[in-house]
């Protein structure tokens, strides 16, 4: 009896670790699908967004050169326009693009039939999503030659206003990189 006793002592650590293990692989399967969902929802949306942004500017842009093609708008009609909210001819007010070229709607045009979401496959295979990242891609690339060509900014408006509330070091915050305070000794 001594002996079985001793052998199910010296067994008793590997049930344990076996229970764990099963135990563990069973919730890390659990966890692990439910942290895969929600990361793959999160990288999702941004990746919607950003072609739904590059399309808004597509828009616009497209907007802007059809404009710059039409006769020049009366100061009346501009009055009009800024009367109405939602009359869509308050887009006459915004700037002309710079001359015409066909470089530039072709580019134009290019970045329309990218971006268009209409067109996106909202499928969850390899190959909508190599589809979806390469034409984000090829939209972002598009969109960087418009606005040189049209000499606009390639940063948006938020990030520049955060990029000057970023501290430098020895901006005189006090902290460990900060050497502004100190005086050289000779």
């Amino acid at each position: 009896m001594d002996t079985s006793l001793l052998d199910s002592l010296l067994d008793i650590e590997e049930q344990f670790y076996n229970e764990g293990y099963n135990l563990g692989m069973t919730d890390g399967a659990a966890a692990g699908y439910t942290e895969g969902s929600v990361f793959a929802v999160e990288k999702g949306y941004e990746k919607f967004v950003e072609m739904g942004r590059l399309y808004g500017k597509a828009l616009v842009w497209s907007q802007r050169l059809a404009d710059s093609n039409a006769p020049e708008i009366s100061t009346q009609a501009v009055a009009e326009a800024e009367s109405l909210s939602l009359d869509p001819s308050i887009c006459n007010i915004m700037a002309k693009l710079p001359a015409h070229s066909a470089r530039l709607t072709k580019n134009l045009s290019t970045l329309l039939e990218l971006s268009d979401p209409a067109s996106l496959d909202m499928n969850n295979t390899e190959e909508a999503v190599n589809d979806v990242d390469e034409r984000l891609k090829g939209a972002a690339v598009k969109a960087k030659l418009i606005q040189r060509a049209m000499g606009e900014s390639e940063e948006p408006l938020d990030a520049q206003s955060v990029a000057t509330d970023v501290q430098k070091p020895g901006d005189g915050t006090g902290s460990i990189e900060d050497i502004s305070s100190l005086s050289i000794r000779h």
